[in-house]
């Protein structure tokens, strides 16, 4: 190219917002072509912003000096556009059969991640679904229903919490069983369908795509999941996290008509201990989708609302430095952390830990509790100390192949 050309990215290249992980600021880029996602920093986010068609190279380096204070000579230049061709990004200059490569990559090294600890299964393909529930149900994303909305929901967990102990005596006097077991799990997935398309639309509202909807297996856990990965690219903070929480939101909506059912029927009408179950446990459910410890849509909130890529697994790699900054490379590397972060990352981790060990310990007494009738309290002791090993050794195990598969990653 010469300092006259007027290079452009692909019409479906986008690029997103800065996002901080650790002590560094990156960018994401998606190609939709391939729907492959990278990470640049930010002087090659300035220079690709520029790419539009309008701009020649020699604005561009112009530009580029009055920002950064800096020229960009050939190499700096070979370097950018080094990186556009190796990924195929500029238009004029894609090769169809790379672009074909590059996805057919992306679907392999997706296929690689399936294993015994992590699995996904898709059920359907819902953008276009998305797409128009977005455009019918736009007056939902505006203030005059989302606070009338949040009030609602505020003022039915109010009356869930302060009835729990009724709600729960209720709920364990069902008068049919054989009928209270199966609506109730037909009325929960419901909620899940309506949860994870809450996702689904509020992404496409902002203008992402919706991939997948299915389920995924996480050692230990099986969950049903929304794939909205263009969260990264919305340059709005409000956008991102209205897009966690819109699952949460919309499975606290759905307790509003249980509540009236459950109300209007408080003198032992039908269905009234089922609503009361589906209350309780639905509510309960909601809320804790909302503790921002495991990958659940509080923590997607709360990683966005701090404006970071990745807090639980920059929280991990913060605090090794941490218990190593007797090393001076460790002391080094946790110098250049801004203030901001280092507190957020030292913060979440210890939270973490607190409420891991908590559950834990916990789930622990109500074993112990129950093993002591059994065995008695010595073996109950033998048998919780070697489940306590056993877990430590798969969480060990889980760490070392996260570990490495970044180390992959980043080669």
């Amino acid at each position: 190219m010469t300092a006259q050309d007027l290079p452009r990215l692909r019409q479906e290249v986008v690029l997103g917002p800065a996002l901080r992980t650790g002590p560094k600021t990156v960018h994401h880029v998606k190609d939709a072509r391939t729907g492959c996602y990278y990470r640049v920093g930010p002087r090659e986010h300035f220079i690709m912003g520029l790419m539009d068609g309008r701009h020649t190279l020699q604005d561009i380096g112009r530009r580029y000096s009055d920002t950064y204070d800096r020229r960009l000579g050939p190499d700096h230049w070979g370097q950018i556009f080094t990186l556009l061709g190796r990924y195929q990004l500029l238009d004029g200059h894609a090769d169809t059969a790379v672009l074909d490569k590059l996805r057919k990559a992306r679907e392999d090294k997706e296929a690689a991640r399936q294993g015994w600890l992590r699995r996904r299964w898709v059920l359907l393909r819902p953008d276009r679904l998305c797409a128009a529930l977005a455009t019918r149900l736009a007056f939902a994303f505006r203030a005059g229903f989302v606070i009338p909305a949040l009030i609602l929901v505020a003022a039915v967990q109010a009356l869930v919490w302060t009835h729990a102990a009724t709600l729960s005596t209720e709920a364990a006097h069902q008068r049919t069983w054989a009928i209270s077991i199966p609506v109730s799990v037909l009325l929960v997935w419901v909620i899940t369908a309506l949860h994870e398309f809450a996702h689904g639309v509020t992404c496409r509202h902002f203008g992402g795509t919706v991939t997948e909807i299915g389920v995924s297996w996480r050692f230990p856990m099986l969950a049903p999941y929304c794939r909205t990965d263009d969260i990264v690219l919305f340059h709005r903070r409000r956008a991102r996290v209205a897009t966690a929480f819109a699952g949460v939101m919309v499975s606290l909506l759905a307790m509003v008509p249980v509540a009236g059912w459950w109300w209007l029927t408080r003198d032992g009408g039908p269905g009234h201990s089922l609503a009361a179950g589906v209350l309780l446990f639905g509510s309960a459910g909601s809320l804790l989708n909302l503790l921002p410890f495991l990958r659940s849509d509080g923590y997607v909130m709360l990683t966005h609302a701090l404006d970071l890529a990745d807090l639980r697994g920059e929280s991990y790699r913060f605090w090794r430095l941490l218990l190593r900054r007797g090393d001076p490379a460790a002391r080094a590397r946790l110098s250049v952390y801004p203030a901001r972060d280092a507190r957020a990352y030292a913060a979440y981790g210890l939270v973490s830990l607190l409420f891991a060990l908590s559950v834990y310990g916990c789930l622990m007494w109500l074993w112990f509790a129950t093993l002591e009738r059994w065995t008695g309290p010595v073996w109950a002791v033998v048998i919780l100390a070697a489940e306590t090993a056993v877990v430590v050794v798969l969480v060990l195990a889980a760490a070392r192949a996260r570990s490495g598969g970044r180390q992959a990653a980043d080669a």
